[in-house]
């Protein structure tokens, strides 16, 4: 040992060696300097016009000095190959679990916002050769013009490789996902060939590479656009080049490794905290001669690591994660969190809770366990040349993972969000083959139980093909969980993302332009979108002509940005502005499409939009209360409902324009658009006893379509019509909550299909209600159906009894369905209404609205 420090010092002293140390050491000083000196501004320049080119050369050269060592390579492999037995036990595990993911895992975004990052930074750096993100940008005349941009806190790697594909796959990156699959064949081979090359055990190479592909989180994010895959291919690639420059020692597979080992910091920021392992294993190897090998190989790596170096320059200081566990000073929390999630038992129905397999953390542990007290041991009793080889190897997991510790305190690697799972890939690789170690060893000590030597080999990966199949199988027969995406499918956004795609693949191919508010989404798959807040600055002219120019293909889309903070977790990072798209809404005209339920919370809803309103909705219509009037003099009219609105809008709009009022359906009065009050009278013999519906119409006859549409209610009480709010009930039960009187479950107005409605009963199925009418009256009328506060419940069923024998039994409702009833009570003197859920009570808000007793 004291002899291989003083040659490493010795050679040190290689004025090439020094040199080339102070410069790789001066470049990363100096990009992170440069933002705390005033040039902040140069930093952001450089990161987004740098990465493309350096990449480029970076890519050219890694091609050339592997074809230059193409044969050393195909001669190196020879030697680290296991018996071919080992070899096709791995393709076959392989196959079955590539073929696996294809078929039962759906291609979609887990992470939508990061993976639509990577997208759009593709789009720009393929047709503008930079790596910001686009924002906000029209394709046109065989380009991209981006109209807002910035830089992106995402590593360029990734981008920068669906930019390769571009030319020969095209800008619609849906392709991407085929990439991202063919991945996972490509990185659980490297992974073996990188244990085998380090350990010489194939068996441990074997359950280290499966167990790694068998994990649920693993084989979702191969199924998406997620930067982690590419993760475990390049730091796969990364061990396996690391031995082969380790084994040949020569300046070419130095530089080789440094290209690729830079090149695998540009998967995430965190990486090349990493790098420290690697440079203290190769210290030896890189200073064992007086050289060019050691500078070279630093500048090299110091040089290509620029990319990922500026963007952590670029955003030190920046708060990548907020809500209510923010980063910083939660490590030991985030790691006793994510213990528990990964080990989390299956919920009631057997379904996969979080994709995380229980039995790999416990290996992992065990694992874990044996190789310190395998080092420990070792340190202290063998005296041979493998005395600290299993401490190195422990020290070398430790300051390779000095990344997540980084990433667990700096961005919150809280699993509980379920975004945040995706981090567990930098860890699962290490944890697996600390994992197969019990499963491996295990496996050699029965064989020696139970094989001679010669049959040795051939016994063992018998056993490996026996428990190996009984992991992937495991695996396998969570195929439902699969198909339904389980833990990702309650990400909105995805989901949002996943249905507007699904209704565009409905449409025929045109050029379109998509007014969101994640616009980038959308540049990512080569469809111009500009954000609403861009939309609302363009002039009425503007508008009209970016209409025309896309022939009218120009929709508006209301996402979950737009709606409520019940909509989202908790403790992620976003602004929602509903307020923006309310203003929006008002000020345009558009027409509805499609609208498509997520959640419980909300809609996506895509209308086709028009331009410019050239009128404010606001001033349309004037509704008063619609009142009973009964006058004094007889000579002034016999008694009836007032009817009285105003018309407010000016300008020369409304020469189009007409209005028509209607009474329980009956036109009562109408006539052209003209401002002033309007004052009608509807006679008390037409009214209904109970409640009657009067709803104010504005039409635009130019455009044939209702630009106003205004529902009231008036309750007649004739005869001893009875409002049923206006009763107790004798008794009430519901499966959830309690209940309201004129307002919704959760104490909001009352609303179904779009209509709201003061008066009525806000429940929740299952539900029983008793009224005692004491045979009063003749009939029950009512309207329901699922409030839409809540919109995710599959359905419910209303039923009427009158003491205790069922009049009237509704077909299911779901929501934006309103029912209505009218029922024979006659006699009747307990009135049971009663509430039916379906195969879940979810989100089943059941309103009955205008509810009315008439004798």
């Amino acid at each position: 040992m004291k002899a291989t420090v003083l040659r490493i010092l010795k050679n040190l002293a290689h004025p090439g060696t020094i040199i080339g140390i102070i410069a790789s050491m001066a470049i990363p000083f100096l990009v992170y300097l440069a933002p705390n000196i005033g040039h902040k501004d140069i930093i952001q320049q450089l990161d987004l016009y740098l990465p493309f080119p350096l990449f480029a050369i970076q890519f050219i050269a890694s091609i050339v000095l592997f074809v230059l060592l193409q044969k050393d390579f195909r001669n190196w492999i020879k030697t680290i190959l296991p018996e071919k037995k080992f070899t096709i036990l791995m393709v076959l595990f392989t196959l079955a679990v590539t073929i696996f993911a294809a078929t039962q895992i759906e291609a979609r975004h887990r992470v939508q916002s990061d993976e639509s990052v990577f997208m759009s930074v593709a789009q720009n750096m393929y047709y503008n050769q930079e790596s910001g993100t686009c924002n906000q940008g029209y394709f046109q005349d065989g380009g991209l013009n981006c109209v807002s941009k910035s830089n992106s806190f995402k590593t360029k790697g990734l981008s920068f490789l669906y930019t390769l594909g571009i030319p020969l796959l095209g800008t619609d990156l849906h392709w991407i996902f085929n990439f991202e699959l063919l991945l996972l064949p490509l990185a659980v081979l490297l992974m073996f060939l990188a244990v085998v090359a380090w350990t010489r055990q194939p068996l441990l190479a074997f359950f280290a590479a499966l167990l790694t592909a068998l994990q649920p989180t693993v084989l979702f994010q191969f199924r998406s656009m997620s930067v982690e895959p590419l993760y475990i291919f390049l730091s796969a690639l990364s061990v396996l080049t690391f031995r082969w420059a380790f084994d040949r020692n020569t300046l070419k597979h130095w530089v080789l490794f440094a290209l690729i080992l830079a090149f695998f910091a540009q998967t995430r920021q965190e990486t090349v905290f990493c790098f420290a392992p690697f440079i203290l294993v190769a210290l030896p190897k890189l200073l064992n001669e007086k050289s060019f090998k050691a500078p070279a190989f630093f500048v090299t790596l110091s040089l290509f690591s620029v990319p990922v170096l500026l963007t952590i320059s670029y955003f030190q200081g920046f708060g990548f994660q907020g809500g209510e566990f923010e980063a910083h000073g939660h490590f030991l929390e985030d790691v006793s969190k994510n213990w528990e999630v990964m080990t989390k038992p299956l919920n009631d129905k057997g379904e996969l809770v979080n994709p995380f397999l229980t039995y790999f953390n416990y290996l992992f542990a065990i694992g874990g366990i044996s190789l310190i007290l395998k080092a420990l041991f070792d340190a202290f009793t063998r005296k041979d040349k493998y005395r600290f080889f299993f401490l190195e190897f422990l020290i070398f997991l430790v300051l390779y993972h000095l990344q997540t510790y980084v990433i667990l305190e700096n961005v919150s690697g809280d699993f509980t969000i379920e975004i945040n799972q995706r981090y567990s890939l930098v860890m699962l690789p290490t944890m697996a083959i600390l994992g197969a170690i019990p499963v491996a060893y295990l496996i050699l000590f029965s064989t020696k139980l139970i094989s001679n030597p010669k049959t040795f080999t051939t016994v063992a990966c018998v056993l490996g093909l026996l428990v190996g199949a009984g992991f992937t199988a495991w695996t396998f027969h969570y195929k439902e969980d699969f198909n339904k995406n389980v833990m990702y499918n309650r990400n909105h956004l995805t989901t949002e993302e996943s249905e507007i795609l699904r209704w565009l693949s409905t449409m025929p191919q045109k050029d379109r332009l998509f007014i969101y508010g994640r616009p980038w989404h959308f540049i990512g798959y080569g469809i111009s979108s500009i954000h609403y807040d861009r939309a609302r600055q363009m002039s009425s002219d503007e508008l009209k002509n970016l209409v025309d120019k896309y022939q009218g293909e120009v929709y508006y889309i209301r996402g979950l940005d737009c709606w409520d903070s019940q909509t989202y977790h908790k403790k992620a990072v976003e602004h929602r502005i509903p307020t923006t798209c309310d203003v929006f809404e008002r000020e345009m005209d558009m027409e509805g499409v499609t609208n498509m339920l997520i959640t419980n919370n909300y809609w996506v809803q895509i209308a086709k939009f028009n331009g410019r309103r050239n009128y404010n909705p606001v001033n349309i219509i004037a509704v008063e209360e619609p009142t009973f009037v009964v006058p004094t003099d007889t000579l002034a009219g016999k008694p009836g409902l007032r009817i009285a609105f105003s018309l407010n809008e000016r300008g020369n709009a409304i020469n189009d324009w007409s209005y028509a009022v209607y009474v329980n359906g009956e036109k009562t009065g109408d006539g052209p658009y003209i401002r002033g009050s309007i004052q009608l009278n509807y006679s008390e013999s037409k009214l209904n006893a109970g409640y009657s519906t009067i709803r104010y119409v504005v039409y635009d006859n130019l455009k044939r379509k209702s630009i106003a549409d205004i529902q009231k209610y008036y309750f007649h009480n004739v005869n001893g019509a009875t409002p049923l709010v206006n009763l107790s009930y004798e008794s009430h039960q519901q499966g959830w909550g309690n209940f309201h009187k004129n307002e919704s479950i959760d104490g909001n107005t009352m609303k179904i299909a779009g209509k709201q409605y003061a008066y009525g009963l806000g429940i929740h199925a299952p539900s029983t209600t008793i009224y005692n009418i004491d045979g009063k009256y003749k009939t029950f009328q009512a309207s329901f159906g699922l409030d839409e506060e809540s919109l995710c419940g599959d359905g419910a069923r209303i039923q009427i009894a009158g003491d205790s024998k069922v009049l009237y039994e509704s077909e299911t409702f779901t929501a934006e369905t309103l029912g209505s009833l009218n029922v024979n009570i006659e006699g009747v003197k307990k009135l049971m209404i009663t509430t039916l859920q379906l195969e879940s009570n979810n989100c089943d808000h059941v309103d009955i609205v205008n509810p009315v007793l008439i004798p």
